[in-house]
């Protein structure tokens, strides 16, 4: 495979932008496409080309310009950083085609459109890799070498999720949401109106994923999901704009906290919650329960390992822990990573990508993978719709 790999982008917004930036940084990529109908990303992203001194690419603003850009350019790769309402449909045009395709903060509604795409994929022979950052966060692979050398014993139960409030984001400052408003209130906030269940698993099950080994040896068995009641969006607007707001009333069905419980084929369960309905500060509520000791990531680290201290407090210098799991990568590359557009994980996501690419392998992260993840937000939703009945979890992998 040449060394300059011929990457095309399908959109550029708060997401994709940060692909392309950390894109433009490589001399192993060349962007020769770009997908996007917004005026004012594509403004954005030619101030990125010139800033690194990169000739222009091709642009595509209309509507199906993401099918001119596959249709029109020999590609290795294509990265997705769409709204979810787009993410089928683009994503499944895309793995039509031999070649790699990287995924950005996807959901699906439901689980004929996961069957479809690994239909399409296996069809093809494309690769895809959901680019989950979290699963690159420092910490997390720090704990991933802890859990795989038996620091924390026999893994019993985890924990994980998206506890975010994107209040602010579901709304603009006039408590507006839909067609015509800037940023994801424009898509974001009808799913808090239309469904109710976990609408974006990946964060927190990506990570914890990795740690259980799903899909290599492991698996998902059953889901059980449950829902609070929806008021925190209602209350919000009206704390803002008053209760004769056209968007102060009772439209929301999103539960205010979804929880999911999840068993695994080697019997560890694992607790998935979704919360962003509701004032708090952002955590991914990560928990990993051995039999050997425990660590709690919640506004901060929390480490207790029995064969490194001796009561039941919380260890003073896991710090010291941390740095002796080190994972090698971040050792190695961390000031390479602290270069890139905004987080330093999206460094070693971008990294795996392009290595996989190189290499002709399938990424860290599959299709298989991806299809998993995405799985428990259809499945939430019927547990939920059925009183919170336990299911089956698929196995695309057959």
């Amino acid at each position: 495979m040449n060394d300059l790999l011929n990457i095309g982008l399908i959109g550029i917004g708060y997401r994709g932008i940060i692909h392309l930036e950390n894109c433009l940084q490589r001399n192993d990529v060349r962007i020769i496409g770009i997908a996007e109908p917004n005026n004012a990303s594509i403004s954005d992203g030619k101030l990125l080309f010139d800033k690194y001194r990169k000739e222009h690419p091709k642009f595509y603003s209309n509507e199906d310009g993401y099918k001119d850009l596959l249709n029109h350019h020999s590609l290795d790769a294509v990265i997705i950083s769409v709204p979810w309402d787009y993410f089928f449909d683009i994503s499944s045009y895309a793995l039509s085609f031999p070649i790699y395709v990287g995924i950005e903060a996807a959901s699906a509604t439901c689980l004929e459109q996961l069957y479809r795409l690994k239909e399409i994929k296996e069809k093809s022979g494309a690769e895809c890799m959901l680019l989950e950052n979290t699963c690159y966060h420092r910490d997390v692979m720090a704990v991933k070498n802890m859990v795989d050398k038996g620091v924390f014993g026999e893994l019993v139960h985890c924990r994980g999720g998206y506890e975010h409030d994107l209040r602010p984001i579901k709304f603009d400052k006039e408590m507006n949401f839909g067609r015509g408003v800037n940023g994801e209130a424009s898509w974001r906030t009808k799913h808090s109106i239309t469904r109710n269940g976990d609408l974006y698993p990946t964060h927190g099950i990506g990570p914890i994923s990795s740690i259980l080994n799903i899909n290599k040896g492991n698996k998902f068995t059953s889901i059980v999901s449950h829902a609070s009641k929806s008021v925190g969006l209602k209350s919000y607007v009206e704390k803002n704009e008053g209760k004769h707001h056209p968007n102060a009333k009772d439209q929301y069905i999103l539960g205010d906290v979804i929880t999911s419980t999840i068993t695994t084929s080697n019997a560890e369960t694992i607790l998935l919650t979704h919360n962003t309905n509701l004032p708090r500060p952002y955590s991914l509520g990560f928990r990993v329960q051995g039999t050997k000791g425990v660590w709690i990531q919640e506004h901060g680290n929390h480490l207790h390992l029995e064969d490194y201290c001796d009561n039941d407090e919380w260890m003073k210098n896991s710090h010291r822990i941390f740095n002796e799991f080190d994972h090698d990568d971040w050792k190695n590359l961390q000031y390479e990573a602290a270069k890139t557009a905004r987080h330093q994980m999206d460094y070693f996501v971008l990294r795996e990508f392009i290595s996989s690419i190189k290499a002709q392998r399938k990424p860290e992260f599959d299709l298989y993978d991806m299809l998993t993840w995405l799985a428990i937000s259809p499945l939430s939703e019927e547990s939920i719709r059925n009183g919170s009945k336990t299911l089956e979890f698929p196995d695309f992998s057959q």
